[in-house]
């Protein structure tokens, strides 16, 4: 009863900031570059950084793209132009993950305050691309368009309120977005399951998307090394929302480990470090490798991306190409 009462209240909260922000009490302004906002209703755990990740690469052949992120649990203040010399501590897991992996193609800027890093955009990188990472609840800034992301096992209209469920905003919201994409679904998802999945949303989307996670391929001779392991020899060490797809995902291949399933952004200890050298070898991803340059023990990362079903990626290109509806340059 507790809990449902305080989701009352949250829910009312939300819908009130929402609406002001909607009658213009509250100001919003449009970005003037074209821009894509990453977001979800939820408090974590629907793939918002492997989708930025995947806008770049769809992307960074045709323009000059630069992402903002505000860097969650990161150590530093105050906006910080990503380069060489900055590390996972000053940027937070994720955007250096995203800076590890394209550096050479994104300017990154690290920034809670979204306007001040437009700003700064706006003089430097007049021309780009702007990938909004998180913030679709950030409404003092309004992208060109709007990418929302729930997922298939757990989606926005099943879900309830902060702290009875996950949503952090209003249902409500949906209608802001210009693309709904539905991930970590099933990889034997058909059509018919798809069509009756979008049967049961609230809110008429015209672009809906469905994607699985695809994980990188180990490689055979690494694979045999793993499934040699026994439980006490193989750990799997990770700072996620959650964890099922990637269990599901090595349980396919009858490996034995350990889960050893930290908070999500989870800054490793000394301790942990100690724990997690106690095993022969370390399963973890990409978010959580960074922070894991002091593991003495070998660790192998799993990759993941997301993959779209029913042949439907080019088709995502097209449309959200056409609804930035400008030209774009190097």
């Amino acid at each position: 009863m507790v809990f449902y009462l305080l989701a009352k209240a949250y829910q009312s909260v939300v819908f009130i900031r929402n609406y002001f922000y909607d009658i213009g009490l509250l100001a919003s302004v449009q970005v003037n570059q074209p821009s894509i906002c990453v977001g979800n209703l939820s408090i974590g755990g629907t793939g918002k950084t492997p989708m930025v990740e995947k806008l770049i690469t769809m992307f960074k052949a045709q323009c000059s793209i630069a992402v903002v992120t505000r860097g969650y649990k990161r150590e530093s203040t105050g906006m910080i132009i990503a380069d060489k010399k900055h590390g996972v501590k000053d940027l937070g897991d994720e955007p250096f993950q995203i800076w590890k992996k394209f550096q050479s193609d994104i300017a990154l800027i690290i920034d809670a305050n979204r306007t001040r890093a437009v700003n700064y955009i706006y003089q430097k990188h007049p021309n780009c691309l702007i990938l909004f990472d998180d913030a679709f609840q950030h409404r003092k800034i309004r992208a060109t368009v709007n990418l929302l992301l729930t997922t298939f096992g757990n989606p926005f209209f099943k879900d309830d309120y902060l702290p009875k469920g996950s949503l952090r905003d209003h249902k409500n919201q949906t209608a802001r977005a210009d693309f709904l994409l539905i991930t970590k679904c099933p990889q034997s998802l058909t059509l018919i399951d798809a069509e009756r999945f979008k049967s049961e949303l609230k809110t008429p989307f015209d672009q809906v998307y469905f994607c699985s996670l695809q994980y990188e391929e180990i490689r055979p001779e690494n694979l045999e090394e793993l499934c040699s392991y026994q439980k006490n020899e193989l750990a799997l060490a990770t700072g996620l929302a959650s964890t099922e797809e990637l269990e599901a995902y090595l349980n396919g291949m009858n490996l034995n480990y350990t889960l050893l399933k930290f908070p999500d952004h989870h800054n490793y200890t000394v301790k942990d470090l100690e724990t997690l050298n106690t095993f022969k070898c370390v399963l973890t991803t990409e978010k959580d490798e960074v922070k894991l340059s002091n593991l003495k023990t070998k660790m192998q990362v799993i990759k993941v991306a997301h993959h779209f079903l029913f042949n439907q990626e080019s088709e995502f290109f097209e449309k959200i190409s056409a609804k930035l509806n400008v030209n774009l340059t190097q």
